[in-house]
């Protein structure tokens, strides 16, 4: 069985491209830098369709999971912004990737029924053997913010909202699309805001993170590179229940001790078995937003 993830139906047509036939290790992989600047754009698995317009196909876990980009050129010099495809990078012993006039086909070879589905989209099928879109649902882009439909639907940011946050800086641009600068933090909440600017700054790749609201506040958070996004608890478990294990999910809780200090709890969250986390204890300047005193203990990592 083959899954189709367009809305429309697909005729019947010939192939009229050349086959990229590889082994998943010949498809390169970004984890790292901006995957909206194409100057990152690979060139290491290359087709040109029947039009001359070449397209590079390429992976990476930026919205947060494996999954197919491509971007497109007439000259293979000058490169489109990368279009996100939503099909899944699954670890099979190879595929055979098609590029028609009208739609980008990925087919799979080998035995997937034995593929544990743990880190894939909730929607993903490894029975299935391959995925079809067509080539006009990567570009619908129906508020022209820079942020396809699609990658908005997995973002969960609006498509129909140039800016869904409100903060003057279109989705497609934005680091934190979910979350405008704050007018004034509390104590607390600057804390919070430290330890997660913190971890993220130590974060190994561009993949998605979610940040876990403090306080019910969505904050935006200063990160090298990737999207943050900012959900309530109860949005944060809604969109797991929806995507499936394997989004990176930060959360950080702050009060007050006895001796005037404060004790934030951290936890890194991808799965129910696979979760880390810490306690800190720490002392603020009055009237600035450093802490100082920062001790870490009682660290714990799941079983």
């Amino acid at each position: 069985m083959k899954k189709n993830l367009s809305i429309a139906a697909i005729a019947v047509e010939l192939l009229i491209a050349p086959i990229c036939m590889s082994q998943n290790s010949l498809i390169p992989h970004l984890t790292q830098g901006n995957l909206f600047n194409t100057a990152i754009v690979p060139n290491a698995c290359i087709i040109r369709d029947s039009t001359d317009i070449y397209w590079s196909i390429f992976t990476s876990d930026y919205f947060g999971f494996h999954e197919f980009w491509v971007a497109y050129s007439r000259d293979t010099q000058n490169w489109s912004r990368p279009l996100y495809t939503s099909i899944p990078v699954l670890p099979s012993n190879n595929y055979q990737i098609k590029v028609t006039n009208h739609q980008l086909d990925v087919d799979w070879y080998g035995d997937l029924d034995q593929v544990s589905r743990t880190y894939y989209r909730s929607f993903v099928d490894t029975t299935n053997t391959g995925y079809t879109i067509l080539k006009s649902t990567l570009y619908e882009d129906s508020d022209a913010d820079g942020l396809s439909d699609l990658a908005e639907e997995r973002l969960w940011t609006n498509s129909w909202e140039m800016d869904t946050d409100k903060d003057d800086i279109a989705d497609g641009y934005d680091q934190n699309p979910l979350a405008a600068p704050a007018e004034k933090l509390t104590l607390h909440e600057r804390l919070h805001k430290t330890i997660i600017e913190y971890e993220l700054e130590e974060f190994y790749s561009n993949q998605l993170i979610v940040v876990e609201q403090f306080n019910n506040k969505p904050m935006e958070y200063s990160r090298y590179q990737g999207i943050v996004l900012s959900f309530s608890p109860g949005a944060c478990d809604a969109f797991v229940a929806d995507t499936g294990y394997g989004v990176p999910i930060l959360t950080c809780t702050v009060k007050d001790t006895l001796n005037r200090q404060l004790k934030a709890s951290f936890q890194f969250f991808i799965a129910p078995d696979d979760a880390w986390g810490y306690d800190v204890l720490c002392s603020c300047c009055d009237g600035e937003d450093d802490f100082f005193d920062f001790k870490i203990y009682n660290e714990w990592v799941a079983e």
